[in-house]
């Protein structure tokens, strides 16, 4: 039961808090930032006449600022801030006062706050920053950084096992009468040639069999069995490029360059020359930066930017996204490549990686060599053209429609049409383009603070919507140290709200 925010009575003990020092940073963001907001945003998610007493959701999501802003884990910033004056001060407490159970912050993160609501908590901070008149520039920078996932990658054989054994007991443990009417794990022999597909079948007869026993199944359960499901429907997995792990079935494969690669998500990220972050899509490691640009844009459109252009790298410059931005009347400070000169595109499923210049195809293998066909002086348009090794093309489960067992051969096209970009190839000779060029390297500065400061190099939880969680708080938290030094800078005084 949620109750009305309560004014804390101020202690004998609390005159210990005049020994924090007034320029202390706690005491600045609580003199910038509203926090108030949480407690309606997260109103509708407790019930209102029933149940004990809940924590005031102020106090839980300053504990989650207190967390991201110094790096800590759940437990620690509990036992931190029972001892520390300063973040027992932030949090609005007695000295004497009790904290929260660490497990609180898991539940409030995850059910009260959730994939739904967190969007509304990095809103709130924007609209702070647009209401304080700290944002001025009509620039907004687009880029993404990459964060690896919690667990280990693992091999088809044992994505499946364990995706089963996981299965497998979450029934037994609540239901152990069922046990022996649940199919046994079948003996894999250590050479065995189908063993990847005989565990398959068995994944997928364990979970009809729970299925039939259990039709009103929820909880852990039900949550073993979607990942099952998402398991046995990638039909990339025996091509060992799908689902790399049963424990973060949302994690992706994906390249930092020609030669670095990493096992985690994509964090595509909007901001700008203030450097507030104004939007955060967060996608699995394998996705196009490009795709996400419209969502970026119209998301923060939605909180009142309103950019005259939008500064990228080469990976946001394809045809569409050009268009889109002229359709607006937004400059696109971005770079050409030849792959964005697409006039046709001949098969669906295949991607261009830009760090690593190579396309992928839809069963996750990558070209091995490219070459430009056509000539310079025709004036027709020239092709772009990407082959792959066709030795792979054969044994690949996805080929049907894509590769003749007969070819000496398997590439992918790409037209280059060079007059379709005419006007924005002009714009990019211009002294103008190379000096707003050169402010889009702030947006590199921002994703380290993001990595190194406040732990978003490695997901600190499994799962997509956990990820994004993590993502859109961490933000919040570094909006917030900006909003400190903007103001700072500008010698005014933060407005009351």
């Amino acid at each position: 039961m949620l109750t009305p925010n309560r004014q804390t009575r101020m202690s004998f003990h609390s005159e210990l808090y005049n020994l924090i020092p007034t320029d202390h940073r706690l005491r600045r963001v609580n003199e910038v930032a509203d926090f108030s907001f949480i407690y309606e945003l997260v109103a509708d998610s407790y019930c209102k006449f029933y149940g004990r007493p809940a924590n005031e959701p102020e106090i839980l999501f300053r504990l989650l600022f207190l967390q991201i802003l110094y790096n800590l884990s759940d437990e620690r910033v509990v036992q931190e801030a029972q001892v520390n004056l300063a973040y027992k001060w932030f949090l609005g407490l007695n000295p004497e006062d009790t904290l929260p159970d660490a497990s609180q912050l898991s539940r409030f993160r995850n059910h009260r706050l959730g994939a739904s609501q967190v969007d509304a908590v990095l809103n709130s901070i924007v609209k702070q920053c647009v209401d304080k008149g700290l944002i001025k520039s009509q620039a907004l920078l687009v880029d993404s950084t990459h964060t690896t996932a919690c667990c280990q990658k693992q091999k088809p054989l044992h994505v499946l096992h364990d995706a089963a054994k996981r299965l497998f007991r979450s029934v037994v443990k609540r239901y152990p009468k069922l046990e022996k009417r649940l199919p046994q794990q079948p003996k894999i022999e250590k050479d065995q040639v189908d063993a990847e597909k005989t565990m398959l079948h068995y994944l997928a007869d364990l979970g009809e069999t729970i299925e039939s026993l259990l039709p009103d199944h929820e909880g852990a359960i039900s949550e073993k069995l979607r990942i099952a499901k998402q398991i046995i429907d990638d039909e990339r997995l025996l091509a060992f490029k799908g689902i790399k792990s049963a424990i973060d079935p949302d994690a992706r494969f994906g390249w930092k360059s020609n030669t670095k690669s990493f096992f985690g998500y994509k964090q595509h990220m909007a901001m700008t020359e203030e450097e507030i972050i104004t939007a955060i899509e967060v996608t699995g490691g394998n996705e196009d930066d490009g795709k996400q640009l419209p969502k970026l844009l119209a998301h923060s459109l939605h909180l009142g930017i309103e950019p005259k252009e939008v500064l990228g790298d080469t990976a946001y410059s394809g045809q569409d996204n050009l268009s889109d931005l002229k359709s607006k009347g937004i400059q696109a400070v971005i770079p050409l490549h030849p792959i964005v000169h697409n006039g046709s595109v001949k098969q669906e499923g295949f991607q261009y990686n830009k760090d690593a210049d190579f396309v992928l195809c839809p069963s996750g293998e990558h070209s091995i060599r490219k070459a430009i066909q056509g000539s310079k002086k025709s004036g027709q348009s020239r092709s772009l053209v990407f082959y792959f090794d066709v030795e792979k093309c054969r044994v690949c489960p996805l080929k049907d429609g894509c590769y003749n067992s007969e070819a000496k051969s398997k590439t992918f096209s790409v037209r280059i049409v060079a007059d379709q970009y005419k006007q924005h190839m002009d714009f990019e000779a211009t002294v103008l383009f190379k000096e707003r060029s050169k402010r889009r390297c702030i947006i590199e500065h921002k994703n380290a603070e993001l990595k190194r400061h406040h732990g978003l190099v490695r997901a600190k939880y499994r799962g997509l919507l956990r990820t994004r969680i993590q993502a859109l708080l961490t933000a919040f938290v570094v909006n917030v140290k900006r909003m400190v030094k903007l103001i700072e800078k500008n010698g005014s005084q933060p407005q009351v709200g």
